[in-house]
């Protein structure tokens, strides 16, 4: 499985894409990477609630989690899954 990072979480992880295994959900890979890159990223990929964070963005194969089941959506071997900063301004 790919994972793609942008942005701050690109600054965070230090690299712009890794390869990792496959894990079941998209909270069990923000568990892993939080794992791996310390409790900063994993504060910004989980709330405290054990949903996803609301400064993400997260993507599986171009499409939004929230159409996908959200911290449940289903991962595969191979998925690219996209992680992006909420980001506004004008």
């Amino acid at each position: 499985m790919r994972v793609k990072f942008f942005a701050f979480i690109r600054e965070m992880t230090g690299c712009p894409e890794i390869t990792m295994p496959v894990v079941p959900t998209v909270g069990d890979l923000a568990r892993s990477l939080g794992e791996r890159y310390g409790p900063k990223l994993r504060n910004k990929l989980l709330a405290s609630d054990d949903k996803l964070g609301p400064e993400i963005i997260i993507l599986i194969n171009g499409r939004h989690v929230a159409h996908l089941g959200e911290i449940n959506a289903a991962l595969k071997d191979d998925d690219t899954v996209q992680i992006f900063p909420v980001v506004a301004g004008g």
